[in-house]
């Protein structure tokens, strides 16, 4: 560890670290957060105007983004190890060179004036959507521009929490849920806001549930990490609460108060105030065990806060039913070898060539995002952060992988990427479905201007659990030019794996090129083969309808195998079990899960969609003219059933007037209790549809245009309705 000579200033300082455990804690809040409404969709939502942009960059040049957290303090660095390099520094580059290493896509994304850009997006089944400070914007995988680049504010309509556009955006995709997850903080009105929005299906350029939550402190440098009971979210707050969980079924399913429960960690690693926040674990690919909490992780630099240099891993066990009876707790401090995190005492960090200007390396936080996932026989996290290899400003990027196969996490590898003279930071990690990590970063050095590159570990090397990033590097763009007259870079990048085959990887980081411009990549270490994909021309058939199977799959399959179970089928038309899009006809009444094996050169790849397909002698179906609706205004449901109905039983739900009905209809009902409403349609006194939480009845008073009006009437529409 070196040592710093620092100017002349005297500091008062207690310091106390925290090591011994202490148990759970109680939540210091418990509250709701509000449904702001539902945006319209986002593409339709204007980009950014000239005139806009033009406002940005004046806001940019009037301000610096947290100056009060540019000194930084390591009262232990006379003791603090290492004592020379880093002990696990991978000082040489991967030889394991495949075309598929590659970026198969890679596209220049959005532009910011602001110093950071806080670039992150994620990939879902069809689309990537990037933020950056202060806008979004949604492409397509092949890099074509579907929405914005817009306000990040316009995502939350133009209601109190949203009349400011105020940045650190973050971008996630729920796998378990296939929707998106975007969100913001607001600090120009009292209390300070955290904007929330949930996306209504798994296209982001469509219409969101827009929600806000009060703050108890300034929420900021927020991370979100998803997780199958909550979205969970920790924060850089100095005064308040800096860990939070909020109600995510309430969220994907438009409720209007969803809950959020709160604390304030006693166990942040550092020692006096100043820029510490413990990020949530990110789950990707399937769900944690039933009723896992969910997981923080922070690390402490034993020159910071003494101690040893080690990673803490924390648990917060929510109780929806009783908020205040959820607690948090740090479980473990898991020794690492040591590392050095100290660049000095300011900003001034990473070389650039031709300049004097140097670029901050965010040494003092675990990257974004650092990700969970569940294999089934064992749990799995990756994780980054940066650190001086050789006590000389030269940065590299230290990884983990913890494993747990009971009831504790362990190490099972580590290692620090840095194979030549120039620096690399600002990471991100992540392991797909088949056992291979990737890393992306930033690069710079005196000789090397800032890019974008990315290594891995390949299944392979994973095996062997080496701590050797062994994919030979990557480069997604090569600099030009320095940054200069300002040192903050990035605050964060983000590299997330595809969901659509767990295979792939999408990554985004930022360059200087006239202003910061940011680009997005994907690519993949393996050959992919084929993923089966298939949809039905109708999951409702009656007895003896024809029902069409139409393949979707991608990876170019050679072969294709299809089965049903039960096995009451015929097949039509001349097709077969080995037919691309078969025809089949349902001979017996019942429920049928539907199984699909698609084959190339490179492999196979089954799906099966459990109780896919009802044969029923009716099928109960029905929708509602409105689903979000003013109480004492009507709402109007039509009957779409198919096959032999010969009985109609309705039921709208609590508060509903008239509460049941019989018969075709279109029924009109009007409800007279707030809150969300279950519908359900029972045929032929047999078949029963049921819509959970369906129908939302809301306040008469709303929000349009700043004005307040009350005592509407007529019926209320979402976004895509009338207004």
């Amino acid at each position: 560890m070196k040592t710093r000579i620092l100017p002349f200033i005297i500091f008062f300082i207690t310091i106390s670290p925290i090591f011994a455990q202490q148990g759970p804690i109680a939540p210091q809040v418990v509250g709701e957060g509000t449904l702001l409404g539902i945006s319209l969709p986002l593409r339709e939502i204007p980009p950014l105007s000239d005139s806009e942009w033009a406002l940005m960059q004046e806001k940019a040049d009037a301000k610096l983004l947290n100056p009060k957290l540019r000194l930084r303090y390591f009262p232990y660095e006379a003791t603090a190890l290492p004592k020379g390099e880093d002990a696990v520094w991978q000082k040489g580059h991967g030889n394991t060179r495949i075309p598929q290493a590659d970026p198969t896509i890679n596209f220049q994304a959005q532009s910011s004036p602001y110093y950071p850009p806080d670039c992150n997006g994620a990939a879902g089944p069809g689309h990537y959507m990037q933020t950056v400070n202060t806008t979004y914007a949604i492409y397509s995988k092949s890099g074509e521009l579907l929405a914005g680049p817009t306000n990040m504010n316009q995502l939350f309509g133009s209601v109190p929490g949203a009349n400011c556009n105020d940045g650190d955006p973050i971008v996630l995709y729920d796998k378990m849920a296939d929707r998106w997850l975007a969100a913001e903080f607001s600090l120009c009105g009292s209390p300070d806001r955290m904007l929330v929005a949930v996306s209504q299906t798994n296209d982001p350029t469509g219409p969101w549930y827009q929600y806000s939550f009060t703050m108890s402190g300034m929420p900021d440098y927020e991370k979100f990490g998803i997780w199958s009971d909550g979205y969970y979210m920790g924060t850089n707050t100095s005064n308040g609460t800096d860990i939070y969980v909020f109600e995510r079924a309430a969220m994907l399913s438009g409720g209007t108060n969803p809950k959020m429960v709160s604390f304030d960690n006693p166990w942040r690693p550092t020692s006096i105030d100043g820029f510490m926040m413990v990020p949530p674990l990110n789950n990707d690919g399937p769900a944690p065990p039933a009723g896992a909490p969910g997981l923080f992780i922070a690390f402490n630099d034993d020159a910071i806060a003494g101690g040893s240099d080690q990673l803490w891993i924390y648990e917060l066990n929510v109780n929806w039913g009783t908020p205040t009876n959820s607690t948090f707790n740090r479980v473990q401090q898991i020794d690492v070898a040591p590392f050095d995190s100290n660049f000095g005492n300011n900003w001034n960090n990473i070389k650039q060539p031709n300049t004097s200007q140097k670029l901050d390396a965010i040494p003092q936080v675990v990257m974004n995002a650092p990700q969970y996932r569940n294999f089934g026989s064992h749990q799995t996290i990756v994780c980054c952060h940066t650190v001086d290899v050789d006590a000389t400003d030269h940065a590299g990027v230290r990884w983990y992988e913890l494993r747990k196969t009971n009831s504790n996490w362990s190490v099972r590898q580590q290692g620090t990427y840095a194979p030549d003279g120039h620096s690399r930071w600002m990471g991100s990690i992540a392991i797909n479905g088949q056992n291979e990590i990737a890393l992306g970063y930033s690069i710079s050095s005196s000789t090397e201007y800032p890019g974008i590159r990315f290594t891995g570990q390949s299944r392979e090397e994973y095996a062997l659990a080496s701590g050797i990033m062994d994919i030979a590097e990557g480069i997604i763009w090569t600099g030009t030019s320095s940054q200069s007259g300002a040192n903050r870079w990035g605050d964060y990048s983000l590299l997330t794996v595809d969901p659509e085959d767990d295979h792939s990887f999408w990554y985004t980081n930022q360059y200087v090129s006239g202003g910061q411009k940011t680009r997005v990549a994907g690519f993949s270490f393996s050959p992919l083969g084929p993923l089966a994909a298939f949809q039905a021309g109708n999951t409702l058939p009656c007895l003896n309808d024809t029902v069409t199977f139409h393949d979707e799959s991608t990876g170019s399959p050679a072969s294709w195998s299809w089965s049903f179970t039960p096995n009451n089928v015929e097949y039509l038309n001349g097709t077969t079990p080995e037919s691309q899009h078969p025809q089949v006809r349902f001979t017996a009444l019942g429920t049928y899960s539907v199984e699909l094996t698609v084959t190339n050169n490179l492999g196979s790849n089954t799906i099966i969609r459990e109780n896919y397909i009802h044969v029923n002698e009716a099928n109960p179906q029905f929708s509602a003219n409105a689903t979000i609706v003013v109480i004492h205004n009507p709402v109007t449901f039509t009957n779409e059933s198919t096959c032999n109905v010969t009985s109609l039983d309705w039921n709208f739900g609590e508060g509903a007037q008239p509460a049941t009905a019989i018969g075709e209809g279109p029924h009109m009902v009007v409800y007279e209790t707030l809150g969300t409403k279950t519908v359900t349609l029972t045929v032929n006194g047999e078949y029963t549809e049921v819509k959970t939480d369906y129908i939302t009845v809301s306040e008469d008073t709303f929000v349009m245009k700043n004005q307040s009006i009350t005592t509407c009437s007529g019926t209320f529409y979402d976004s895509g309705g009338p207004n």
